[in-house]
C-alpha cells in the first residue's frame, strides 16, 4: 500500500463522511422558541441582571432582560431546538425544551445573582418560530435594557 493509495481512500471517506453530516443538516430542521419569564424577590440593585446576562451568555441563549418599576426583573430568552430534539420536523411543537431552556429557568428561579433572593419566577408565552423562518433568529445576543 502505497501513501497516495492511503490518501485517497482518506479523502474518499472524507467526502462520504462530508456528505452524510450535509444531508443530516438539511433533514435536521432547526426552530427557535421564546419565553418570556419575570422573576420576583430581591432582584434589584443586586446585579441580577448582569448575571442572567452572562450565565444566557454561558448556555447560548439570546434574548433581553430589564428592571420593571414593580421591582422585579423580566425578559426573553430564546433557544433553538432541532428536529432530531423534538422528533418532528413541522415547528409546531412547542412542549420540547433543550436542556439549555431547562438550566436556565432553573437558574433564574433557584441561583440567580449571589446577593438576590428569589421569591418567585414566572415563564410564559411560549412562541414557536414558523416553518418559514426556522432557521431565523429574534435575536442576536443577550442584552440587559436599562
Amino acid at each position: 500500500v502505497t501513501s497516495s493509495e492511503i490518501m485517497s481512500s482518506t479523502d474518499e471517506a472524507d467526502t462520504k463522511n462530508n456528505d452524510a453530516k450535509r444531508d443530516h443538516q438539511e433533514h435536521n430542521i432547526t426552530r427557535y422558541i421564546t419565553i418570556k419569564f419575570e422573576v420576583f424577590g430581591r432582584v434589584q440593585g443586586v446585579f441580577f441582571r448582569k448575571y442572567t446576562k452572562a450565565k444566557a451568555e454561558e448556555l447560548g441563549l439570546t434574548g433581553w432582560c430589564r428592571n420593571t418599576p414593580r421591582g422585579t426583573v423580566q425578559g426573553e430568552f430564546e433557544y433553538a431546538l432541532s428536529s432530531a430534539e423534538t422528533g418532528t420536523d413541522n415547528g409546531n411543537n412547542t412542549d420540547e425544551e433543550s436542556w439549555e431552556a431547562i438550566a436556565f429557568q432553573r437558574w433564574l428561579c433557584r441561583t440567580g445573582s449571589p446577593k438576590s433572593k428569589i421569591d418567585e419566577c414566572t415563564f410564559s408565552e411560549k412562541l414557536s418560530s414558523s416553518s418559514s423562518s426556522a432557521r431565523t433568529r429574534k435575536y442576536d445576543a443577550f442584552r440587559v435594557i436599562r
